[in-house]
């Protein structure tokens, strides 16, 4: 049985550099002792680092410019850092010998009204009653390319309601636990340093959109350091080390550092579910995919989409053969890495795109494999060739190249798959899966507007399918409204032959 919710920590651990970085605080010198031991300790010649250093230590106001660099310098863990490094330049050469992909194809389809997908759902709602399903929010960006400096959960994207993604999103997963009648899966939501503060008190300030805050924990995502070429550790300033975001695949050494695994395994949950803030449709902790990877048992799985078209920029599924195991692993291929050659190419036996199971990051996984994930392997990182501010140690300014000149590492979230054992990869519907809000207003892509219609036409075809009706709808325009999460999670209980108006809200329905 289900050990008893545990409240939210009151802090989040200290990680080991932060530890490390206490310990070896003191006067100016000692500290300086200390990181061009440490630096100097590194597999890979730090002689940047080092050379700020000396600057440091002779310049005008000599100690306290020395102490905040020696701060800067210890407070990230650059072991870590230049293993990671050094695993993913190494994994990057090999890669280009790597034999070319062949497609991955779902093995189920996820159809509403088919007695397989009645089977997983109740799978899936068994799981939720049992309360052993976790899920888990991928919510570390902002909104900026929405004209916001706000965390992207927090964008209202124009609905009758005038919800955020956040709210969206928690009320759903609210309703979730309604239907099984259980208390709903505890809510794991993972912010950055940039984000975290503001995501936090909005929670919060809207008293967790109905939910136990008790059962809504966040965890911050990491960043690592920016690298040149040959491994050296970039300082922005004399106070700063060069950093970025560890990329979503961050999620995994975020689970382990914060706590996470720890917590869910004394909620004693088995199976999690994990998946983005900017899809505005997602089914949050959706009974039917969770249901059916139980079914099947497998280590993780994914819920996919067919392409809108053939050079749709999504990554998609994939298999390779490792020639030392002979395993077939599954990795997601990113549009930016494969050619139109495979992007357009179709089968010819049905004339559909070979390369079609779109990754939109709906992911299962069972606890045992996404612990494995987090304490036991050691990912390499995908190598992003940037523009990195950097610091003139001769002048003491921080200078924007024009040209690439250092490394950003990112780890994507999908790169575990070819460690599991089992995968299974369900098909799933753009209509009632995926509406990404990426794109300012206006844009007709991927946008507010795009994913606004794709809910409202939903709802409306919830009420149509029910044999209800949408009211003064007028001429040339297609029939919208918007049915909330806690009158309807994905279609049901709508009474037969309701009449609803044209483009309004639905929070309850009329017994």
């Amino acid at each position: 049985r289900r050990s008893p919710r545990m409240g939210c920590a009151a802090s989040k651990p200290s990680s080991p550099s932060h530890a490390r970085a206490s310990s070896h605080r003191g006067d100016g010198g000692a500290t300086a002792a200390a990181v061009r031991a440490r630096y100097g300790a590194l597999r890979v010649k730090q002689d940047g680092a080092l050379a700020a250093l000396d600057a440091a230590e002779t310049s005008p106001g000599a100690r306290t410019r020395c102490e905040r660099l020696c701060q800067a310098l210890m407070s990230i863990d650059a072991e870590r850092a230049v293993d990671v490094f050094e695993r993913s330049m190494g994994e990057c050469a090999a890669s280009a010998s790597t034999r070319a992909p062949e497609p991955a194809v779902a093995d189920y389809v996820a159809e509403p009204g088919s007695d397989e997908y009645a089977r997983w759902r109740d799978v899936g709602l068994n799981v939720v009653r049992s309360q052993s399903l976790a899920v888990v929010l991928l919510a570390g960006g902002q909104g900026t390319r929405l004209g916001s400096a706000n965390p992207k959960g927090m964008y209202d994207i124009g609905l009758p309601s005038a919800k955020s993604l956040f709210a969206l999103q928690g009320e759903r997963l609210a309703k979730l636990g309604a239907l099984a009648g259980a208390p709903p899966p505890v809510w794991y939501v993972m912010t950055s340093p940039f984000t975290h503060d503001m995501t936090t008190r909005y929670f919060k300030r809207h008293k967790y959109f109905g939910l136990n805050a008790k059962d809504v924990k966040f965890f911050k995502q990491g960043t690592l350091p920016c690298f040149t070429e040959a491994g050296g550790i970039i300082l922005k300033s004399f106070d700063e080390v060069s950093e970025a975001p560890d990329g979503n695949g961050g999620i995994y050494a975020a689970l382990a550092r914060e706590g996470i695994i720890d917590d869910m395994r004394a909620r004693g949950i088995e199976h999690v579910y994990a998946y983005c803030v900017d899809n505005a449709l997602v089914q949050v902790g959706d009974p039917a995919f969770v249901g059916c990877c139980v079914e099947r048992r497998c280590d993780a799985g994914a819920k996919v989409i067919t392409k809108a078209y053939p050079t749709e920029p999504v990554g998609v599924f994939a298999t390779r053969i490792n020639s030392e195991t002979g395993k077939k692993e599954y990795h997601v291929v990113e549009y930016s890495e494969i050619p139109e050659s495979l992007a357009t190419a179709k089968d010819k036996r049905t004339g559909e795109l070979k390369f079609n199971a779109a990754n939109i990051a709906l992911h299962y996984y069972s606890f045992e494999f996404l612990a494995k994930c987090c304490l036991d392997l050691k990912l390499p990182h995908h190598i992003a060739r940037k523009k990195i501010p950097f610091l003139d140690v001769a002048t003491g300014e921080t200078v924007t190249p024009e040209q690439p000149n250092g490394i950003k590492l990112e780890a994507f979230i999908f790169d575990v798959y070819k460690y599991a054992n089992s995968v299974c990869v369900v098909q799933g519907h753009r209509a009632r899966d995926f509406a990404p809000v990426k794109n300012a207003e206006g844009t007709g892509k991927d946008s507010p507007d795009t994913a606004r219609e794709l809910i409202t036409t939903l709802h409306a075809q919830w009420i149509t399918d029910a044999g209800g009706v949408i009211e003064n709808v007028p001429e040339g325009v297609p029939p919208a409204c918007e049915i909330a999460a806690s009158a309807s999670y994905a279609g049901e209980n709508i009474p037969p032959g309701v009449r609803v108006p044209h483009a309004s809200y639905v929070q309850t329905f009329a017994k």
